[in-house]
């Protein structure tokens, strides 16, 4: 028996509802990595006329550092979680996350913004690295791929909801929205109560314990590559998307929030039934047809001079990338021992959102070069296409027995 369906055996012999209420745990702590950015960004305008003296750069980084923290801190992360235990440390991050997020609530000072800010994103490099690799100790490979589907279908579809309640917190305050962070300190009891630590196997043989773990490396590394491409790629609706549709005219706002969350929106659905379609598809084939349906979307929203195509175009993209996360975390668990989990999800982590931080970075130069967003839009398209061609070959080569995952 292989020793990380340990957990899962345990678990099963417990009730649906006991099983109900450890995956509704696992799913309301990954959701909180997407409030991490989305609950503030409506309230940016206020922060800035708050601040008037401070440069809209640094108004911005207070959106953005969480995301950078969580790309430097979470390979240390996944390395404390295998070192001194998955569940500990993640009720830890959660009362880091809820003081450090609601305090924007009453600090009045940038500097201390930013700090807490950083703090707070150091807390969701844990959350989200510890709670995908409770994931793969819970469950095993049918009901893994599932929840895996739900999960990044419920992070996709919160950024939707969490950006819409931000909105109404904000035009009470600009400092309305920290307060949504408290839901961090409130879930601490919840997962404190649920939660238990997952057997590892360490627990069965203390020689096993003492074994070298081998991870591939290479394998792992193109799983990483694909997940950073993957976010870049996703957040170039949110980032670019609303000064595309400006510049075809006048456009409301309210307009510009259906055509972003029409992508989250697909986003969200396909991810959500990632555990009833993986049965049929490999891994490679799923990231085949998800780099393909991307780029038709960009192709449509790189041509078109219609509002209306261009939510097609989001949509269609949408459909494609929103399968990456689960796929992704699927593929990573397949190749792991549970012993590393911990360690090799906490550098997906890193990878996942170094993705989110580098897209509108990566966005700057090429329009330089290409002289409209719309050219970037269609280059996107192309890159898509050449990295499902790219992984067609790697699929009947060196990947073949991932072929069959």
């Amino acid at each position: 028996m292989c020793f990380y369906s340990l957990p899962f055996l345990l678990i099963r012999k417990k009730t649906i509802s006991q099983l109900t209420h450890i995956k509704t745990v696992l799913l309301l702590a990954s959701t909180m990595t997407v409030m991490s950015g989305a609950i503030i960004a409506p309230a940016l305008p206020g922060i800035s006329r708050h601040f008037p003296d401070q440069p809209q750069v640094v108004i911005q980084l207070i959106l953005t550092l969480p995301a950078l923290m969580i790309t430097l801190f979470s390979p240390l992360m996944g390395y404390l979680a295998d070192r001194f235990g998955r569940k500990k440390l993640l009720l830890m991050m959660l009362g880091i996350y809820g003081f450090a997020g609601v305090a924007g609530f009453f600090i009045d000072r940038v500097d201390l913004l930013l700090s807490s800010r950083a703090l707070m994103g150091i807390a969701v490099a844990g959350i989200l690295s510890i709670s995908t690799t409770l994931v793969g100790d819970y469950f095993d490979s049918t009901e893994r791929a599932r929840f895996l589907g739900l999960q990044s279908s419920c992070m996709a579809l919160g950024g939707v909801i969490f950006i819409n309640l931000g909105g109404v917190l904000s035009d009470w305050s600009w400092r309305g929205p920290f307060l949504l962070y408290l839901t961090g300190v409130l879930l601490l009891p919840y997962a404190w109560a649920i939660l238990q630590e997952p057997i590892s196997s360490g627990s069965v043989s203390a020689d096993t314990n003492d074994a070298p773990v081998k991870v591939d490396v290479g394998r792992t590394g193109l799983a990483y590559l694909i997940a950073m491409i993957s976010m870049a790629m996703f957040y170039m609706f949110p980032a670019q998307l609303p000064f595309l549709l400006s510049q075809q005219g006048q456009i409301s706002g309210m307009a510009i929030g259906i055509a972003l969350s029409m992508a989250a929106l697909t986003a969200s659905i396909v991810a959500f039934c990632y555990g009833y379609y993986k049965p049929f598809l490999s891994v490679m084939t799923i990231y085949v047809l998800g780099f393909f349906l991307a780029a038709t979307g960009f192709l449509i929203v790189g041509f078109t001079q219609s509002y209306t195509m261009a939510i097609v175009g989001a949509a269609i993209s949408g459909l494609g990338l929103g399968a990456f996360m689960p796929n992704t975390t699927t593929w990573l668990m397949r190749i792991t021992p549970q012993r590393v989990r911990g360690r090799v999800f906490g550098g997906f982590t890193s990878t996942f959102f170094f993705g989110q931080f580098i897209s509108p970075v990566m966005v700057a130069p090429a329009l330089i070069w290409l002289d409209s967003l719309r050219h970037v839009f269609t280059a996107m398209a192309v890159i898509c296409g050449l990295l499902a061609i790219v992984l067609i070959v790697l699929g009947k080569t060196t990947l073949k027995a991932d072929s069959k995952l």
